[in-house]
Order: structure tokens, then C-alpha cells, then sequence
């Protein structure tokens, strides 16, 4: 059994350098479509393994539609929600999927509108350390200069104006007070 649980454990998580394009946890929100759902929850795995993100830049220039939701020509929508084509369609069963499809490619290309979007409507709209809701900005939790670009929606925040000044700051090493501990003479010869 203890064994049996270990290889559980093992198969479930990701490697850590993924740890910033994982799926958010599942919980109930009022979304206007359905589509938006499967936006929210989905797990982007298989395509952060196909294709070449570059996690230190914040757009995806490189990126190509056509490559993250390939034509599969299998009589099945792109999309992958498994469901068959019917009709004239050639690419996609509905128009919600087309409309899911961009969602992503749009989150992932680093699109700000759409992910700000996501997360409000995930996290709330509110500051994600001091609780305020005005002059909100978007946040990587892990910089984009740390490889936190080009990732999914758990590495992103609302963070109202100062707080996000503060923490750029933090996290580039911008404006920081010198310890009391450091030298402060100058030397002469």
C-alpha cells in the first residue's frame, strides 16, 4: 500500500521548472460561458512540453497559432475536447471551442488584457497583499527575468499600484536601503 501510494505521489507532480504553467486548483465561479471555465482549469502541460517557450521574455512573439492547436485532420476538433466535427466544420465542433482556443493562445502569447481578465475573475479583484481594489496591475509571481514569462494563469496576480512598485523593486534589487551593517565610509589613500 505504502509503496503503492508512493508511485502516486511521484506521478503527480511536475517537474519544477514547470512549476509556473500549471492548471489552477478547481473551485465554483460565475462565468458568463462555459468556455471561460475550461479556460480557467485547463492544464496546459502538453503544450508548454511541444512547443519552444521562452520564460524570460514576457511576449511570445515566436509563437504560432496553428502550432499550439494544430489541424489534427482526424475529424476532431482541435481544441481537444474530443468532440467530432459535423457539417462544413474543419477545424473546430463550435464556436465556443474557436473562442477557447484564442483564450489560450492569448494567455500564453502574454496578451495582458486577457490574462487580467482570468485572474480577476479567479482571485477576485483585489490587491493580492494589502486588499485594495483600486489601480490594479497585473504581477508575474515569479519575474519574467527569473523565467516567470510566457507562463499560465498561477503565475499571475492583481496587485494594487504601490504594492507592485514594492515588489519590483524586491525582486530587481531596485531602491534598497543599506543595512546598517554595511560600511558607509569612504575609503582615502
Amino acid at each position: 500500500m505504502q509503496e503503492h501510494q508512493s508511485m502516486l505521489d511521484q506521478s503527480s507532480y511536475s517537474e519544477p521548472e514547470s512549476a509556473i504553467s500549471y492548471a489552477l486548483p478547481f473551485k465554483m465561479l460565475k462565468l458568463k460561458f462555459a468556455w471561460q471555465s475550461r479556460v480557467l482549469f485547463f492544464d496546459p502541460a502538453e503544450i508548454y512540453r511541444r512547443l519552444p517557450i521562452d520564460y524570460f521574455k514576457r511576449l511570445q512573439s515566436q509563437l504560432v497559432f496553428k502550432d499550439m492547436f494544430p489541424d489534427r485532420q482526424t475529424g476532431f476538433c482541435s481544441c481537444g475536447c474530443g468532440s467530432a466535427l459535423a457539417g462544413r466544420r474543419r477545424r473546430w465542433a463550435t464556436d465556443d471551442c474557436a473562442k477557447f482556443a484564442l483564450a489560450v493562445w492569448a494567455i500564453i502569447d502574454g496578451q495582458a488584457g486577457t490574462f487580467e481578465y482570468y485572474v480577476a475573475k479567479y482571485k477576485g479583484r483585489k490587491c493580492a497583499v494589502c486588499g485594495s481594489r483600486r489601480q490594479l496591475k497585473v504581477d508575474h509571481i515569479v519575474p519574467v527575468k527569473h523565467g516567470g514569462g510566457g507562463c499560465w494563469l498561477s503565475n499571475f496576480q492583481l496587485m494594487c499600484h504601490s504594492c507592485h512598485v514594492e515588489k519590483t523593486n524586491t525582486d530587481f534589487g531596485w531602491k534598497q536601503k543599506a543595512s546598517k551593517t554595511e560600511s558607509t565610509e569612504v575609503y582615502s589613500p
